[in-house]
C-alpha cells in the first residue's frame, strides 16, 4: 500500500512501527530476565515469536516466581504484539478499501480532464486549470514535488504509469471531456493515445465527446502520425469527401451518356440534389460524426509558444519596414533550443518585407556548427529567401568588440533562445550589458510565475512567462491561435467548392473528362499539416502587410489586434497592392522551401516540385493576379472570426 493511502484514511504508518519496536524491546527484556543464560539471538528470536503468538508459554518454562515488574513487562510485550497485528491488518484493509473507493469515485467522474504526466507542460496546464475538482492526473513519479500540493487543491491523482492499459480502464474515459498525453516522450504519448482510442472504440462515449491531445515535439513524427491519429480506421473520409465523390461519379455518368441518348431523369435529379448539398455545405458548422465523437489534437508546445512569441514581439514591431529603400532586417538569436528553432522557422516563413531584401538571421551559440547542420539539413532551401549566419561563441563571452567584428553591433532585435531558464537569465543579462540599450531583447521563462501575456522591463527587455501564457485548454484543444487560419481555410474551401461545381458542369457540357477535386478540399481536421501551416502563415503575414502600410503601430495592438480598427483604403493604391502581392509570393515560396519543395518547370506534386517558385516578376499574369487577389482579400480575412 502507498504511504499516501494511509494518510488519506487518517491513520499513521508510524504507529504499528512503534508498537512493533516496543514489542521486541519489552519481549527481549522479559526473556532476558527469565533466561539470562540463553544466547542473545535466541532471546531475540523468542521476542519476534510474540507476533505469531507462539512464544508466550516459554516464559513459564522455569515457573512463575518472577518479580512483578518482569511479569508486567512480559504481558505488555504480548499485548503490544496483538495490538500491532490487529492495527496492521485493519490498516491494510482500510487502505485497500480506500483504494477501491477512490478508483470508484474516479470512474464516476463526469466531464473531467485527464492529464498524463506532471512535467513542465503538465504543471503549466494544471496551473491554468480553473476547476481543480474536474482534473485527474496520472503520474508515475511518486517523488514529484507538486503531488501533495495539488491534492490539497482538490486534484485527483493516481500514481501509476499511463502506459499500462489497466490504469486507463479505471479513469472514466467514457465520461471525460479531455485527455492529455504529456509524458515528455513522443513515442510514449502516441502509445498512450492509441491505447485510449482502442478503449473508447469499445465503450459508449459520453454525449459531450472526448477530445484527445498529445504533445509531439518531433515535427516529422507529428506529420507521420497525424493522419493515423485524426480519424478511425473504419472511416477515413469526411462527409465533404463523400459528397464530392458522389458529385463527380454522377457527373461522369451524365458525361458518358451518348449525345443521341436522353439522360436518365433520376440521374439528373440525383446530380442536382448532390450539387445542392455541396452548395449548402458550410465547413464552419458542419462536423463529421466521427470527429464529434473523438477529436484528436497532436500539438507541439514549442511551436505554439513560438507562434505566441512571434505574434507578440515580431521583428517589425521594433524595426518597421514600410519602403523599398530600407535596409534588411537583422535578427540575432542568442542560444539555441527547440522553441528557438520554431521561432527561427516563423521568422524564415514570415519575415518578408516590402524592401525586397532578404532578412538576416544570425544564430550565436557555442555549438553553432551543430545548429548550422540541423537547420541547413532541415530547412536547406530556405537560404534562398533568408540570409542565415552562424557565430560560434559562448553567449557568456560576448563583448562589444567581437559583436562589432561580426556585424552584430546594430541588430534590430535579439531573441534569447536557451531551453534553460537560468541561461535565459544569464544570456539576456550579458547581452544587455554589451548591446546598445536601443536594441530590444525578448526572452521567455518556462517556470516563470508571470501570469497574463508579458511585461516590459525598463531597459527595453521584454519578458514572457511562456508556458503559463500558452498552456491552456483554449490554445491547445480549441486551437485559439488557429481560429483565423481555420476561418481562412473555410473561406477558400467554399470558393473551391463553388469553382469545382462550375468546372464540372462546364466539362459535362463539353463532354470532357471530369476532373478530380483538389486535395485541399477537405475539412480542417483532415488537412495536411503543410497546408495548415500555410494557412497559419497567411494570418501572421497579413499582420505584417497591414503594419507595412502604417496600421497596427501601437504596442497594444499586438495583444489583441482583432479589436483594432484598420483603414483598408490602401487597397485602392494599385502600385502598393502589387508590392504587397510580391511580399505574399515570397511568403508562399518560403513555406514551400520549409517543406522541402524545389523549383521545376514541370510541376510534380509527388516529387514536391513546383513551377511557380520563381521571383514575382517572372510569374505569368494569372499567377500574379492570384497573389494580388490574396492581398485584396485582406479586408475580408481581417473580418473573419
Amino acid at each position: 500500500m502507498k504511504r499516501e493511502n494511509f494518510k488519506i484514511i487518517g491513520l499513521s504508518l508510524e504507529i504499528p512501527v512503534v508498537l512493533g519496536l516496543l514489542t521486541v524491546v519489552l519481549g527481549y527484556i522479559s526473556f532476558d530476565m527469565v533466561f539470562p543464560d540463553y544466547p542473545f539471538f535466541r532471546k531475540l528470536y523468542y521476542s519476534f515469536q510474540l507476533f505469531s503468538l507462539e512464544s508466550g508459554d516459554r516464559y513459564y518454562e522455569r515457573g512463575t516466581a518472577f518479580p512483578i515488574m518482569t511479569k508486567i513487562i512480559f504481558n505488555a510485550a504480548r499485548f503490544f504484539a496483538i495490538v500491532t497485528l490487529i492495527y496492521a491488518i485493519v490498516l491494510a484493509l482500510l487502505a485497500i478499501i480506500k483504494d477501491k473507493f477512490y478508483l470508484t469515485r474516479v470512474k464516476m467522474m463526469q466531464g473531467h480532464t485527464i492529464l498524463c504526466g506532471l512535467g513542465e507542460v503538465g504543471n503549466a496546464i494544471v496551473h491554468n486549470f480553473v476547476n481543480k475538482n474536474k482534473l485527474l492526473i496520472i503520474e508515475h513519479n511518486t517523488d514529484n514535488e507538486n503531488i501533495e500540493k495539488l491534492r490539497k487543491q482538490g486534484v485527483r491523482i493516481i500514481e501509476a504509469n499511463a502506459l499500462d492499459p489497466e490504469i486507463l480502464l479505471k479513469v472514466g474515459l467514457a465520461n471525460s471531456a479531455c485527455f492529455y498525453a504529456l509524458t515528455g516522450d513522443d513515442f510514449s504519448n502516441l502509445t498512450i493515445l492509441r491505447q485510449v482510442r482502442t478503449i473508447l472504440e469499445n465503450i459508449p462515449v459520453g454525449k459531450s465527446g472526448v477530445r484527445l491531445a498529445a504533445n509531439i515535439e518531433s515535427s516529422n513524427l507529428k506529420m507521420a502520425a497525424y493522419q493515423e491519429m485524426s480519424c478511425f480506421p473504419d472511416e477515413k473520409i469526411s462527409e465533404l469527401h463523400q459528397l464530392l465523390d458522389s458529385f463527380r461519379n454522377a457527373a461522369i455518368k451524365i458525361s458518358d451518356t451518348c449525345e443521341e441518348c436522353e439522360t436518365d431523369s433520376r440521374l439528373i435529379k440525383s446530380f442536382e440534389q448532390i450539387k445542392a448539398d455541396l452548395q449548402a455545405y458550410d465547413p464552419a458548422i458542419t462536423k463529421d460524426e466521427i470527429a464529434s465523437k473523438i477529436e484528436v489534437k497532436l500539438f507541439n508546445i514549442n511551436e505554439i509558444a513560438a507562434r505566441y512569441i512571434f505574434r507578440q514581439y515580431p521583428p517589425d514591431r521594433f524595426k518597421p519596414v514600410t519602403t523599398q529603400e530600407e535596409p534588411p532586417v537583422h535578427i540575432l538569436f542568442i542560444g539555441y533550443s527547440q522553441m528557438g528553432e520554431e521561432l527561427f522557422k516563423l521568422c524564415a516563413q514570415n519575415c518578408h518585407y516590402i524592401n525586397r531584401k532578404n532578412t538576416v538571421i544570425t544564430i550565436l551559440f557555442q555549438d553553432a556548427d551543430l545548429a548550422r547542420e540541423r537547420i541547413l539539413t532541415k530547412f536547406k532551401n530556405i537560404i534562398r529567401l533568408i540570409d542565415v549566419r552562424f557565430f560560434k561563441l559562448n553567449p557568456h563571452h560576448i563583448t562589444p568588440g567581437n559583436l562589432a567584428e561580426n556585424g552584430l553591433a546594430d541588430v534590430d532585435v535579439i531573441y534569447i533562445c536557451s531551453d534553460l531558464d537560468r541561461l535565459q537569465t544569464s544570456y539576456s543579462s550579458r547581452a544587455r550589458v554589451v548591446v546598445k540599450r536601443t536594441v530590444p531583447i525578448v526572452r521567455w521563462f518556462s517556470k516563470n510565475n508571470t501570469t497574463g501575456t508579458a511585461n516590459k522591463d525598463t531597459d527595453n527587455m521584454y519578458t514572457i512567462g511562456i508556458l503559463n501564457s500558452i498552456a491552456t485548454h483554449d490554445n491547445i484543444i480549441d486551437e485559439a491561435l488557429d481560429r483565423k487560419a481555420i476561418a481562412v481555410h473555410h473561406l477558400w474551401l467554399k470558393r473551391d467548392i463553388s469553382g469545382y461545381i462550375e468546372n464540372v458542369e462546364e466539362k459535362i457540357r463539353e463532354k470532357q473528362q471530369i476532373p478530380e477535386p483538389k486535395a485541399t478540399m477537405v475539412p480542417w481536421q483532415h488537412l495536411d499539416e503543410e497546408i495548415r501551416d500555410d494557412n497559419r502563415s497567411v494570418i501572421e503575414h497579413s499582420l505584417i502587410k497591414i503594419r507595412t502600410v502604417g496600421q497596427l503601430t501601437n504596442p497594444i495592438h499586438y495583444q489583441n489586434p482583432d479589436n483594432t480598427l484598420v483603414d483598408f483604403s490602401f487597397l485602392k493604391n494599385g502600385s502598393l497592392v502589387i508590392q504587397l502581392a510580391e511580399m505574399e509570393h515570397r511568403r508562399w515560396m518560403a513555406n514551400k522551401y520549409l517543406y522541402a519543395w524545389e523549383f521545376n518547370k514541370d510541376r510534380n506534386e509527388l516529387k514536391k516540385e513546383h513551377n511557380k517558385m520563381v521571383d514575382f516578376d517572372e510569374l505569368d499574369d494569372s499567377t500574379q493576379d492570384y497573389d494580388i487577389k490574396q492581398v485584396e482579400d485582406l479586408e475580408e480575412i481581417w473580418k473573419l472570426k
